[in-house]
């Protein structure tokens, strides 16, 4: 099982880059990451990564570069890894 958060944060992103592409070879990368997202099994974790590292490499810079930027931008997660910061959510 996923336990590590930035595990389904990266996923996540990068289920999203794959989703927003038309490119038929995102559909198989894709499929995987959803298992990996669904099972978090590690099996499963490594045949996504496996399945990424097999895009043509224009395609997985471009696609790694839209998972960065989602990740980058993504303010709850950098507030979780902040020393000291609450864990409730109040408004500032």
């Amino acid at each position: 099982m996923m336990n590590d958060p930035a595990d389904t944060r990266f996923l996540s992103a990068l289920q999203l880059a794959l989703a927003d592409s038309d490119d038929p070879d995102c559909e198989r990368c894709s499929a995987a990451v959803n298992q990996a997202l669904a099972t978090g099994a590690p099996p499963d974790l490594r045949a996504a990564r496996i399945s990424m590292d097999s895009l043509p490499d224009q395609l997985r810079d471009r696609i790694m570069a839209q998972v960065h930027a989602r990740m980058a931008s993504d303010l709850s997660a950098i507030w979780d890894l902040m020393p000291g910061a609450p864990r409730t959510r109040r408004p500032n």
